[in-house]
């Protein structure tokens, strides 16, 4: 009950979208898992190792959380986002599109 109340207390962007991904990930499994098609299987593994990296920045961010104040970890959230997409900007041909 104490991570619930943390998630809730201190929000950080990495346990919103943790949050979010998995409230939507989870009724998709487990549709998957009775609609099962023969090349489904996949589909699930992938959401799962997806799921389950998720779960490893959660508690990373968690960790962090309780050792560094919760500004300077948005300060670093920030950083690593940004610099994220700056990096995804330039190596596809400067453009944020999928297609």
């Amino acid at each position: 009950m104490n991570l619930i109340s943390g998630l809730i207390k201190k929000p950080t962007f990495i346990s919103i979208v943790f949050i979010i991904l998995t409230g939507l990930g989870i009724p998709l499994i487990v549709y998957q898992l009775f609609t099962l098609h023969p090349s489904g299987s996949l589909g699930i593994t992938i959401e799962i190792i997806f799921m389950l990296i998720l779960f490893g920045f959660l508690v990373i961010d968690r960790f962090l959380i309780r050792n560094i104040n919760n500004k300077k970890l948005s300060v670093i959230e920030v950083i690593v986002i940004t610099g994220y997409l700056t990096y995804y900007y330039f190596t596809h041909d400067r453009s944020f599109s999928i297609g």
